[in-house]
């Protein structure tokens, strides 16, 4: 079938194909969506435009933020304020980055080189975290959530609705410094330090076309100590504004996209996601995450090695 905005021939089943897998990957790993939906646009499919690339890519990884993010904010699962202010500087970064990238990296010669860099970093995130001190390090991460799980399905079960928000996040203090508490726990953060973050990671992601997660889930994990289980739903959120806005910039700024090639990688994301969701208990991630490590590692060398005469 030919698609005439993105002036390539590809079957519908190949790119319905593909966004299983992405979407299949990106809800079972959290992380690497807009990368990998880059790699098929650009690698796969054969689109030569990078400014239709970017916000392609991210339309893609909208679907997670989209379907995830009322069933978070419904479970007590997102920290609002920090996500707000994430949100905030996401706005300003998304604008910075998208506007940096339309201009300065809009020649697939430079952009692949760029792309190919943060494939390389997001290979070794994925594969230091195959490794035994990260899983040994997440253990007790693991237990807290099955435990605050188990306590809120046991509390719903009884009717208890107000022991069910005490043990959700209860702000104390909002503004600059802030409070809260989660599962008995006491957090504090600076609301000027996670709005700096929201716009850095936002000029990074926007500017390669992706949501960002990779980069806003181990800042909250390893810099803030917030608990995974509100880390999911405060990223999505904040990676919903900073990418919607991301996408609404490069269209203003005359970024062309093909609705009906989107179509068909959108159906296949919403199966991978809703497949993800069924099957990725009865799977282990971590092999996952090592085949997935090996594969961009290779991806992003093929995309940086023509910098200095290499071809692979």
């Amino acid at each position: 079938m030919h698609f005439a905005m993105a002036g390539v021939n590809v079957s519908p089943i190949g790119l319905v194909l593909w966004g299983i897998f992405v979407g299949y990957v990106f809800t079972t790993v959290g992380a690497a969506g807009g990368i990998l939906a880059g790699v098929g646009h650009m690698s796969i499919f054969g689109l030569k435009k990078a400014n239709m690339i970017k916000p392609m890519n991210q339309i893609l990884t909208l679907v997670s933020p989209i379907v995830g993010t009322p069933l978070y904010l419904r479970e007590k699962r997102i920290v609002v304020p920090t996500a707000v202010a994430l949100g905030l500087g996401g706005i300003v970064g998304a604008m910075i980055g998208s506007t940096l990238s339309s201009n300065l990296l809009k020649e697939m010669k430079t952009f692949q080189p760029y792309f190919g860099f943060f494939t390389l970093a997001i290979s070794f995130r994925l594969f230091y975290e195959c490794t035994k001190k990260f899983i040994d390090s997440q253990k007790n991460v693991k237990e807290a959530n099955q435990v605050f799980s188990a306590k809120v399905k046991e509390l719903k079960a009884l009717d208890k609705m107000s022991e069910i928000k005490e043990i959700g996040v209860n702000f104390s203090r909002i503004g600059i410094q802030n409070t809260f508490t989660f599962a008995g726990q006491e957090f504090k953060y600076n609301a000027i330090t996670v709005f700096i973050t929201g716009l850095i990671v936002a000029i990074i992601s926007a500017s390669l076309g992706v949501g960002g997660g990779f980069l806003l889930v181990p800042f909250m994990t390893s810099v803030m100590g917030f608990p995974m289980f509100i880390v999911a739903g405060t990223s999505v959120l904040s990676i919903l504004v900073s990418s919607t806005t991301s996408i609404a910039n490069y269209l203003t700024m005359g970024s062309a996209i093909d609705i009906n090639f989107l179509a068909f990688e959108l159906i296949g994301v919403a199966i991978g996601t809703i497949v993800a969701a069924r099957v990725s208990k009865f799977i282990n991630a971590r092999y996952l995450k090592l085949f997935l490590s090996i594969i961009l590692f290779y991806i992003g060398l093929k995309y940086m090695l023509p910098l200095v005469g290499i071809k692979i």
